[in-house]
């Protein structure tokens, strides 16, 4: 400022030229020999001319560095402020693990169904919807089973991120599953590895790996299961342990060889209902389904606890 108060030309043009304000890129600075105006008297009026103009540069600088800073809403913000359940970023194991690339992954945007990889028992009541495999069950379904043909491996790593949708608010729930099912059929559930199962509102995901004769090594974890909750399910099969993941966090790993089985395996979702009792209308819905190979190591540990082994009296 120069004496008097009123701001002397060389200063004001210092002031536009200072460097960038925090969270604006690099501004140029400009250097200019200045000297004092005032101390030529017929150039007083050009000078006050000068720093009114010059002032209203600096206001509009600082309203268009305002804007710049300004924070902006993406379609990230929009999901996650409709998002419940699991909804932080990351959202997939294989990421947090660095598993690699897949070696398929379905993510249902773009293009036609894949109705010749997604079979199932009702599939008139299956399809691609808003970026999701959709499977939908009616109040007088029994059971929706959906599964993904000649998608199949002994070892791996599989994920999805799920969430049942109840349409109706009176009726039974439905359960939901997500599951691996040996390629030559589920005859008794006793060579199948669940990933989770649950009806909205359980206080719990609940799992098993079951392997003949009647060995189940059981897994739960509590979780925000209400209609509509995104969570994210994982396992990892090797020759030498079965390590289970839940919203990219290892849960359990267990290594007895009672529990690694070597079967072929499919990807399986399944709606199952109660015999004689009228459902809430219900979608199961999956953001993408994705498998890994072995070729990757974890890039963190996945040291857990075993899980829980029981007796599954109902194999055969």
């Amino acid at each position: 400022m120069t004496p008097g108060g009123d701001p002397g030309l060389g200063h004001v043009i210092s002031l536009v030229g200072r460097p960038s304000l925090p969270g604006v890129g690099p501004r140029r600075i400009y250097l200019f020999v200045t000297f004092p105006l005032a101390s030529i008297p017929m150039f007083a009026p050009l000078r006050r001319h000068l720093a009114s103009v010059l002032g209203l540069l600096l206001v509009a600088t600082t309203l268009s560095v305002a804007a710049v800073t300004a924070p902006t809403t993406t379609d990230d913000d929009v999901e996650l402020a409709g998002c419940i359940g699991a909804c932080a970023y990351p959202r997939n194991a294989g990421k947090v693990f660095r598993w690699g690339r897949e070696k398929w992954r379905y993510e249902f945007e773009t293009g036609a169904f894949p109705r010749k990889i997604w079979k199932s028992t009702h599939p008139k009541q299956i399809g691609q919807q808003h970026g999701m495999l959709t499977i939908k069950a009616n109040a007088g379904n029994r059971r929706v089973r959906t599964w993904g043909a000649v998608r199949a491996a002994k070892y791996g790593r599989w994920e999805t991120r799920m969430r049942a949708v109840e349409l109706s608010k009176t009726g039974k729930h439905f359960r939901f599953i997500w599951r691996l099912a040996p390629v030559n059929g589920t005859r008794c559930n006793s060579k199948v590895i669940t990933l989770a199962s649950y009806r909205p509102g359980d206080k719990r995901a609940r799992g098993a790996v079951r392997t003949r004769p009647n060995h189940s090594f059981a897994f739960g974890k509590g979780l925000d299961l209400r209609s509509r909750a995104w969570h994210a399910f994982a396992v990892e099969v090797t020759p030498d342990h079965i390590s289970w993941f839940v919203d990219t966090k290892v849960v359990h790993t267990e290594r007895r060889p009672a529990a690694l089985q070597g079967y072929k395996l499919r990807p399986e979702f399944v709606i199952k209902g109660k015999k004689g009792q009228t459902m809430r209308k219900s979608w199961l819905q999956m953001d993408w389904v994705r498998h890994y190979t072995l070729e990757r190591k974890n890039a963190k540990s996945i040291k857990a606890p075993r899980m829980a082994k029981k007796v599954y009296d109902k194999g055969c």
